[in-house]
């Protein structure tokens, strides 16, 4: 998944941007970046190269510029890679391999491999730094001199796997109910339901996210399409396919959540 945090950045036509080296903000050791500043589509590319020996499953991006007047304004970027990496691993041996291998690679950002993130603007800057802060690996490890942000990233992937398992919960729920007789329609309801509930309540902490129930809701809706294609059965089988489907989404998500890191932050 691509997952952007609020970030500002201000850059003008008419006035000559500077774009600095990011001396100032502390960089993992695992990835390199340099950038660009496209006057004519006032543009920063951000280049993001892989140096650590390992790939990469996400990485966060730290932003500061300066303006005019001299204050400051601060944002982020976290990119998180896992369901492609996910999707890589589960076409693999089918027709469609080929056409996502060319697409997304292995999913990571690949030892050696280079990515670009862009960054659009609209005003004046006097100066643009970037780092990145916080970079994990596909063996379950972390590089951070960003804690709170590495800190968010672990957040970011416990809440998708809370939100799969409500979601497959409420399913199973409506799977083991022999009198319900449109059960995808059930589930979708029961999902809207938990997410009204949710919702209205008080969240100290991403507890859950909700664009995966959102997701998971637009699968349910969509359920007379895909039995059609898969040549299914009908909604039972369907649904069961999903949940074992999500619940082996659920186990590769676990085994990418904590992030051990071996240095000090």
């Amino acid at each position: 998944m691509h997952k952007r945090l609020p970030y500002y950045l201000i850059l003008s036509l008419a006035v000559l941007c500077i774009v600095s080296d990011p001396a100032a903000l502390p960089q993992v050791k695992g990835a390199v970046e340099w950038h660009d500043y496209d006057a004519t589509n006032n543009k920063v590319t951000m280049h993001i190269r892989n140096t650590s020996g390992k790939d990469i499953t996400a990485y966060n991006i730290t932003t500061k510029e300066t303006l005019p007047d001299h204050s400051v304004s601060k944002g982020e970027r976290l990119t998180d890679m896992l369901s492609a990496v996910f999707l890589v691993q589960q076409v693999t041996g089918t027709p469609d391999e080929d056409r996502i291998r060319r697409e997304f690679g292995n999913g990571t950002l690949a030892a050696g491999q280079t990515r670009d993130e862009v960054f659009d603007g609209g005003a004046v800057v006097n100066d643009f730094q970037a780092t990145i802060d916080v970079v994990a690996y596909a063996d379950g490890t972390a590089e951070a001199t960003n804690a709170p942000a590495l800190e968010r990233l672990r957040e970011h992937r416990n809440a998708e796997i809370r939100s799969y398992q409500k979601a497959t919960q409420i399913i199973n729920e409506v799977l083991a109910d022999s009198t319900i007789q449109n059960a995808a329609e059930e589930a979708a309801a029961r999902l809207r339901k938990f997410l009204t509930v949710w919702s209205a309540q008080p969240h100290y902490s991403v507890d859950i996210e909700r664009g995966i129930i959102e997701a998971v809701i637009r699968d349910l809706n969509g359920a007379p399409r895909i039995i059609a294609g898969r040549h299914l059965s009908g909604e039972p089988e369907f649904l069961q396919q999903y949940v074992a489907e999500k619940g082996q989404y659920i186990s590769f998500l676990s085994k990418h959540a904590q992030l051990k890191t071996g240095a000090a932050q």
